[in-house]
């Protein structure tokens, strides 16, 4: 924890640096271009003023004459000294020069200088020159206008370094364009100006922003971070399991304290709630333990030792049953009716858990008890209903189906309540379903007479019955399993005794609805008629 509170103390101050160091950088670009701006435009304008000054003092007709005979007057040299007085007084001024533009070239006419300049570097009168890309861009554009600069030009000089240039027309006596006056400004000192006064400025909002900074780091560490330390340390006594801290209270009205108070409303409630789980945990367990006895004594009910009869080489009989939940609805049953009578049975009871396995154990009890030697099955049906719908308050039903095999004859004595179709495996042939009229359910409606029927099985037959739980599992995509994929898992193990075919319908079955929940119980019983009892 105490890594987590020094992390916090750290981030806030991380933050605050880097808004602080960003601030800082923005705010000293800003300024430098502020200032940058300010200062060139100042310079621009007044050297703009000074060749705008010399230009109006400068006959154009004179300069032309000049050009043309290539000798000069006391005139001229009047003009020469006025511009080197003005290029020696001007302070920054690096060339102030007249000549006269032509299409491609311009002639010098005046090259000012003063006593500090290299003398070697100075044009003479009547020097040619080609125009470089600035002239051709900026200058000869305002010759042709005849202005003056329109804008600020930058240009790079290899003795004095960055410049700017500027020029102003000077006319004839027609008013066209005799010569350019132009002068170029060192930005050396202008620059060095700026930088010093940014750099002022910069040191100025640095020490402002770290006293900012400093304020701000105590009032979020006062206001924020030690409360929510005081707060962790709190809820981490209360997670241990001894709360010998005084809950945290503030007596600022903010988001802090809104934040403290429900954290001890909190642990008010969750109190409450341990309490409510312990005693709902303690129920649970009472009643998982009631369910698993329930589970145990509903599988006990079933018959589940196989093989069931290992004396009786008759039949061979093999069940099983796999409730949704901890109990099922769903019961199968197999019995000796007597000697000579193998009795089966089948069924399903509506709606699933403690209600369907309590009305099974009925339902089940009932069925056995009122199966009787020569009896007819379709009266034990009727009887066992009605006395169903006498004690079934919650109307609850059940879909059965019980059948007697006659281990002499081979007949085989049915009747069906609501209840799946079996199938029918003929000696050496494949399951098909066994069509029979289902009457209606028990404990649906007093007083049903139900019917019995009766097929002849023969030596190798098999009769395979199932609950609803089989043909309407459904996989992750909502398909049912449906009687014809159980058809064709029968069919494809028709040859298998019924201790392995049952198996093998599960494997298909749970391969087929995979990660989906099991909705129904799932119960298969197969019955195989192997020899004739003698008499």
């Amino acid at each position: 924890m105490n890594k987590k509170r020094i992390g916090l103390r750290r981030k806030i101050i991380g933050i605050i640096c880097i808004l602080v160091a960003v601030m800082s950088f923005i705010l000293i670009c800003i300024s430098y271009k502020a200032f940058y701006n300010t200062y060139i435009n100042f310079y621009y304008d007044k050297a703009l003023g000074i060749v705008k000054m010399l230009a109006n003092e400068i006959d154009g007709d004179k300069i032309v004459q000049y050009v043309d005979t290539g000798s000069t007057d006391e005139a001229y040299d009047a003009l020469l000294s006025r511009f080197n007085n003005v290029k020696a007084n001007t302070s920054g001024l690096s060339y102030l020069y007249l000549m006269v533009p032509y299409e491609d070239h311009f002639v010098y006419v005046i090259d000012a200088y003063t006593d500090q300049d290299d003398m070697d570097n100075i044009s003479a009168f009547g020097s040619v020159f080609e125009y470089r890309e600035t002239e051709y861009t900026y200058l000869l554009p305002d010759v042709k206008a005849k202005s003056a600069s329109t804008q600020v030009v930058y240009g790079e000089d290899v003795g004095f370094g960055r410049s700017i240039s500027v020029w102003a027309p000077v006319f004839d006596r027609n008013g066209e364009v005799a010569a350019m006056v132009e002068g170029d400004y060192v930005l050396t000192r202008v620059e060095r100006e700026i930088n010093s006064y940014v750099l002022k400025i910069f040191f100025f909002i640095v020490v402002a922003l770290v006293v900012i900074t400093a304020i701000m780091v105590r009032v979020i560490d006062t206001g924020v971070a030690s409360p929510i330390i005081a707060l962790t340390k709190y809820i981490d006594s209360y997670e241990k399991g001894s709360l010998t801290l005084e809950p945290v209270t503030f007596k600022d009205n903010n988001e802090i304290k809104w934040l403290s108070d429900s954290f001890n409303n909190m642990i008010g409630r969750i109190e409450l709630y341990i309490t409510d789980i312990k005693t709902i945990t303690a129920e649970r367990e009472r009643i998982g333990a009631e369910l698993n006895v329930a589970t145990k004594i509903q599988a006990d009910m079933l018959p589940g030792i196989f093989p069931a009869f290992p004396d009786r080489k008759e039949f061979d009989i093999y069940a099983s049953m796999n409730p949704a939940k901890e109990v099922g609805g769903d019961f199968y049953d197999f019995f000796m009716v007597d000697n000579s009578h193998l009795a089966i049975v089948m069924a399903d009871v509506s709606g699933k858990g403690v209600p369907a396995a309590l009305f099974m154990v009925i339902g089940k009890t009932l069925i056995k008890d009122h199966t009787k030697p020569g009896r007819n099955l379709g009266e034990v049906f009727t009887e066992v209903n009605n006395l169903l719908c006498k004690s079934n308050s919650e109307g609850m039903f059940i879909t059965a189906f019980e059948g007697v095999l006659d281990l002499v004859t081979g007949e085989f004595c049915f009747v069906n309540a609501g209840h799946e179709i079996p199938f029918l495996c003929k000696k050496g042939k494949t399951y098909e379903p066994y069509k029979i009229k289902a009457g209606f359910v028990l404990a649906g409606l007093e007083d049903i007479q139900y019917q019995c029927g009766s097929m002849q099985l023969e030596i190798g037959d098999k009769i395979f019955q199932y609950t609803d739980g089989v043909t309407e599992a459904a996989n992750e995509g909502n398909e049912l399993y449906g009687m014809e994929r159980l058809k064709n898992v029968l069919c494809k193990n028709a040859a298998l005794p019924p201790i392995k075919l049952l198996p093998e319908i599960k494997a298909d079955l749970d391969a087929f609805v995979g990660e989906a929940p099991q909705f129904d119980d799932i119960t298969m019983l197969c019955l195989e008629y192997k020899a004739k009892m003698e008499c």
